[in-house]
C-alpha cells in the first residue's frame, strides 16, 4: 500500500497546502513585530540612504518621516538619481541639517539603476549602520529607534523588514498581496535561520535594509549584486552565504508604502524582476508558477466535477477541505500584515495573476526587453536549470 499521495492528486495537494499552512503559523510566531525590541540606549550613527529616481509625488513626504526620527544621531542622505521630474525641486524646499542631497553620477555599464544609485549613497554615509530607505516609504518617529534595537538585540549583521502595504485599488490588490503571501507561506524561517552559510531561503525587502557598515562591506555591497533586477534579494543571499546573521522582521506598525499605483504600474515593477527571484533558470521558475497554478484550480475543479456527479469519495472531501485551507492562509497573512482582510475572497484570481505576471518577466528577460523607469535592464545569461 502506497502511503506517499501522488502530489497532483486532491490528496497530494491537500498535504502540500497544509504545509504551507504550517509554514505561515510558524513564520507568524518568528516574525517578530518591530516594536517588540527594547533600546539599549547605545548611540551608533545612523545613515539613512535613499536612492530617488522621478519620485515627486512620495519623496517629500518620505524625507519629512525619516528626519521626524526621535534617534538621537542620524543623518538621511538622499541621491536625486537624474530625475525627470520635480524630485530635486521638492527636495530643494526641505531644510534640515541632517538633511543631505547629492546628484546621481551616470549609470555605469553593467549596472542597474537602483543599485548604481545604493552604491553612492553607501560610499557617501558616514554611519556606522546603514539604513537603505525607498522614497515610497513613510515611517513612524521610533522607527529608527526600533530598527537599532532589533538589530542589537538579535545580534545580526543585516535585518529586513516586511512594512504595510497599502493597496489601494483592484488591480493592486490583486497583485502586490502576492509576494507578501510568498514569504509568508512559502519560505520556511525556521528551516532559513538554522542553515548558516546557504543561500536557500532567503528574503529580504529593498525598502527595509539595516546593515553594520563591517557586513555590508564585506559581503561587497551593491557593487556585487550591480546588475541584479532583484538586488535585496540577491544581497540577503550574500550576507548569508558569508556566515553573517540576518532576520526578517514585521515593521507594519512603524511603516507604510504604496509600491504600486493601479495594475498597469504594477504589472510592469513585477514584470522586471519575478525571472530573477529564481536566479534566471527557466525550469524553476517555470515549475513554481505552473505549480501555482495546480494548488490553485486543482482543487476548485475538482470539488465542482466531482460535486456535480455527486461523487463524494476521498478526492472530493480532499479537493474540497483544500480550498478553505488555502483561504485561511490568505485570511492569516492578511491580518498579520495588516491588507484588506477580504483578500481571501480573491485568492484563485491573485494567483493566477501572479503565475502569468511569472512567465511574462521570464519571457520578457529572455528578449532582453525588460526596462524600470525608463531605462532598460542588464541582460542576464539564462539558464536552463
Amino acid at each position: 500500500m502506497n502511503l506517499v499521495p501522488d502530489p497532483v492528486s486532491p490528496m497530494g495537494v491537500l498535504a502540500f497546502v497544509g504545509a504551507l499552512l504550517v509554514i505561515e503559523i510558524t513564520n507568524s510566531v518568528l516574525m517578530r513585530r518591530l516594536r517588540s525590541f527594547r533600546w539599549s540606549g547605545k548611540k551608533r550613527r545612523v545613515s539613512v540612504l535613499v536612492p530617488a529616481r522621478d519620485e515627486e509625488h512620495t519623496i517629500g513626504q518620505c524625507v519629512r518621516s525619516l528626519l521626524a526620527q526621535d534617534y538621537p544621531d542620524f543623518e538621511v542622505i538622499v541621491l536625486d538619481d537624474d530625475s525627470e521630474d520635480r524630485t530635486a525641486e521638492v527636495l530643494s524646499e526641505i531644510e534640515s541639517g541632517r538633511l543631505r542631497v547629492l546628484p546621481g553620477q551616470p549609470l555605469p555599464e553593467g549596472w542597474t539603476g537602483k543599485s548604481w544609485a545604493c552604491s553612492q549613497l553607501a560610499e557617501a554615509a558616514g554611519g556606522e549602520l546603514l539604513f537603505f530607505a525607498d522614497a515610497d516609504t513613510v515611517r513612524e518617529p521610533d522607527t529608527l529607534c526600533q530598527s537599532v534595537a532589533a538589530l542589537e538585540s538579535l545580534r545580526a549583521d543585516f535585518i529586513s523588514a516586511i512594512p504595510r502595504n497599502e493597496v489601494r485599488t483592484l488591480g493592486e490588490q490583486l497583485t502586490v498581496p502576492f509576494i507578501i503571501w510568498s514569504v509568508m507561506a512559502i519560505l520556511p524561517l525556521a528551516v532559513a535561520y538554522l542553515l548558516p552559510r546557504s543561500g536557500a531561503f532567503s528574503a529580504a525587502h529593498g525598502k527595509f535594509m539595516l546593515f553594520r557598515r563591517e557586513a555590508y562591506e564585506e559581503v561587497g555591497g551593491h557593487s556585487e549584486v550591480r546588475a541584479e533586477a532583484a538586488e535585496d534579494l540577491a544581497l540577503c543571499r550574500l550576507v548569508r552565504v558569508a556566515g553573517l546573521k540576518w532576520r526578517l522582521l514585521d515593521a507594519t506598525e512603524c511603516v507604510s508604502t504604496r509600491m504600486y499605483h493601479g495594475f498597469k504600474e504594477a504589472l510592469q515593477g513585477f514584470s522586471k524582476n519575478y525571472f530573477a527571484l529564481f536566479d534566471y533558470s527557466v525550469l524553476a521558475a517555470s515549475f513554481v508558477w505552473c505549480w501555482i497554478l495546480v494548488i490553485t484550480w486543482h482543487p476548485l475543479i475538482t470539488a465542482t466535477v466531482l460535486g456535480l456527479h455527486h461523487d463524494f469519495s476521498a478526492e472530493f472531501y480532499a479537493a474540497a477541505l483544500t480550498i478553505p485551507v488555502s483561504a485561511a492562509i490568505w485570511l492569516m497573512v492578511s491580518i498579520k500584515m495588516r491588507l484588506p482582510w477580504h483578500l481571501f475572497l480573491l485568492y484563485p484570481l491573485t494567483m493566477t495573476i501572479a503565475s502569468w505576471i511569472g512567465f511574462r518577466s521570464m519571457a520578457l528577460t529572455i528578449a532582453g526587453r525588460t526596462t524600470w523607469k525608463g531605462r532598460s535592464l542588464v541582460r542576464h545569461r539564462v539558464k536552463l536549470f
